[in-house]
């Protein structure tokens, strides 16, 4: 393995293996919720929404287990070749999606939790007859807002994943570096 300064340290299996995890929940998360916002209240929504909760606190908990695995094993150094101003983005752009992996769970759980379901139970539905606890003793005049953060998030998490991606491919196939490889979740030789 070459020195952090060349910026081809791999991060390390268990780093790799949340993020393409997270990544994928992430993708499905993103088309579960398109499909159940655009259908009719009903059954079939309501377990599209089950299913939009489970993967939410999915996400946030893997979310909460990466970040402390990344404070604990810190990230390889990216190379000193990278211009200041993508070292700089490459480190705002890995807050915001910590921001953003766990602020939208925790919005959406507000949501819930001062929503239609706090009005008849303690806890919300999951998916495979599971059920998750509303965060007790917030307002009802929360939820609006709540679901308005939610929304924003929402759009902030399209336009960083674009941005996330669009850098991975540029690091690749303009850069022609092996940058984007880092993250890979087996060695490439």
């Amino acid at each position: 393995m070459m020195t952090g300064s060349t910026g081809t340290d791999r991060y390390n299996a268990v780093a790799a293996g949340l993020h393409w995890l997270i990544a994928i929940l992430l993708f499905v998360q993103i088309y579960v919720g398109w499909t159940f916002g655009d259908m009719d209240r009903g059954p079939a929504r309501d377990l599209w929404f089950d299913w939009h909760k489970t993967l939410g606190f999915a996400i946030l908990v893997l979310s909460l287990v990466r970040l402390g695995w990344r404070i604990a094993n810190p990230p390889p150094a990216l190379p000193t070749a990278m211009p200041r101003w993508e070292r700089i983005g490459a480190g705002l752009s890995h807050l915001a999606f910590y921001v953003i992996l766990i602020g939208l769970p925790l919005t959406g759980w507000a949501a819930v939790s001062t929503g239609r379901a706090a009005l008849t139970s303690d806890m919300t539905s999951l998916v495979g007859g599971l059920s998750w606890p509303l965060i007790p003793g917030l307002p009802r005049g929360l939820h609006g807002p709540m679901e308005d953060v939610h929304g924003l998030l929402v759009k902030v998490t399209y336009a960083l994943v674009i941005l996330h991606v669009g850098a991975a491919l540029k690091h690749q196939f303009l850069d022609k570096g092996r940058l984007a490889g880092r993250m890979w979740p087996f060695p490439r030789n």
